[in-house]
């Protein structure tokens, strides 16, 4: 039986190679076909019956030609089904720099182009904001930091910032920057593997936009004018979570970001975790064998663009859609989601760099071939 299985998985492989030789050879004719073309040639032309479609679709997908402009897609019905940010102390910040377009109806002086420093205190919700001068450089970032964090202890006296999450602006990696968080011993977590990760942050800069556009009825155009006092109103609007307002007992009124502070901030942690019990589970991890993995540990795959977000919008890029980088598969976690289902979590590795870690949800990755072979397998199809 097993020599007779061998034998079976050999005519099978011999199949799936004259299946992908045909799909190599009118791609040299310029004639690429579709994955559906592929299979009527398989089953109705050679009549290989016994090979899997789904084998098949990998085999095609991980073809040199097809493995980064396949489609991809993030799968159907991801409402809250996604890992919560869970902190429990103030200062740790998501930061990001916000633009307002140049447009004819009123110029921005040069002053003003290079945007503004966003940073969002991830429990507490209040965004601090601070104008750069000029120049988008190390220089016009650590003065626009240093004035955030004097805002910052005008607004948590005797507390310091903790953390600060950004993505890998070149100003913000740079010695200068990280001298100064170093010098005052706060910890830098940089998004590596997406243009666009900092969500916090990203997410206020377009709700501060929109603020201002409420605010230029009031006669006001110029946005640096009105930058503060729309950051200042978002600060004091009640906090919502999942369509909740957390309502202080001990006075009555509902929490705005402005509010929380560190005498009453564990208060607000058990009314957060209370409003999205999510954020409570979320601390302990799923048994992994508890889930069924798609990919196995030491497997090699890439990441969807589609899941780097507004990174690509705008981008003449919709002919890629899987990322540059190959990582693998080096662990398989499970954590409890916002909508409090267990979802599967693989912590993967840059092949080309071992510092390079990033842990991805399954939708987010899929599989690339082996760099290191262009031989196509069949016995993991079960896998797609």
């Amino acid at each position: 039986m097993v020599k007779k299985s061998k034998e079976s998985e050999s005519v099978l492989k011999k199949q799936l190679d004259q299946v992908m030789d045909w799909v190599s050879g009118q791609v040299q004719k310029n004639d690429p076909p579709r994955i559906s073309d592929v299979l009527d040639y398989a089953f109705r032309i050679l009549k290989f019956s016994h090979l899997k479609p789904s084998t098949i679709r990998r085999a095609v997908r991980l073809h040199p030609a097809y493995e980064l402009n396949a489609p991809q897609s993030l799968r159907r019905k991801r409402w809250n089904k996604f890992r919560p940010i869970i902190v429990k102390m103030l200062g740790c910040l998501h930061g990001d720099i916000g633009f307002f377009p140049l447009t004819r109806d009123y110029e921005t002086p040069p002053r003003f182009r290079s945007g503004f420093l966003v940073c969002k205190d991830v429990l507490s919700r209040f965004t601090y904001v601070s104008i750069l001068n000029k120049r988008r450089d190390a220089e016009s970032m650590v003065n626009a930091f240093k004035d955030i964090m004097l805002q910052f202890e005008a607004q948590n006296p005797g507390h310091q910032i903790v953390s600060l999450a950004f993505d890998k602006e070149r100003s913000v990696v740079g010695n200068q920057f990280q001298a100064l968080l170093k010098e005052n011993n706060i910890s830098f977590h940089p998004f590596q593997n997406t243009s666009s990760k900092s969500k916090m942050a990203e997410g206020e800069i377009r709700i501060i936009r929109n603020q201002i556009r409420k605010l230029r009825y009031n006669n006001e155009q110029r946005w640096w004018k009105l930058l503060k006092p729309a950051v200042d109103s978002l600060n004091q609007q009640p906090i919502r979570v999942q369509n909740k307002l957390l309502r202080n007992p001990e006075t009555g009124i509902y929490f705005t970001p402005a509010q929380v502070n560190a005498k009453n901030v564990n208060l607000f942690i058990s009314l957060l975790e209370k409003a999205v019990p999510a954020y409570y589970f979320n601390q302990f991890m799923v048994d992994p064998a508890l889930l069924n993995f798609k990919f196995k540990i030491g497997t090699f795959v890439r990441q969807k663009l589609i899941a780097s977000s507004s990174a690509v919008i705008g981008e003449k890029r919709s002919d890629i859609a899987l990322g540059d980088s190959v990582f693998v598969v080096k662990k398989q976690l499970a954590y409890v989601s916002k909508a409090l289902t267990p979802e599967k979590l693989y912590v993967v590795e840059n092949i080309k760099n071992s510092e390079d870690k990033e842990a991805f949800d399954e939708d987010e990755i899929v599989e690339t071939a082996d760099p290191n072979s262009t031989q196509l397998s069949i016995d993991q199809s079960s896998n797609n």
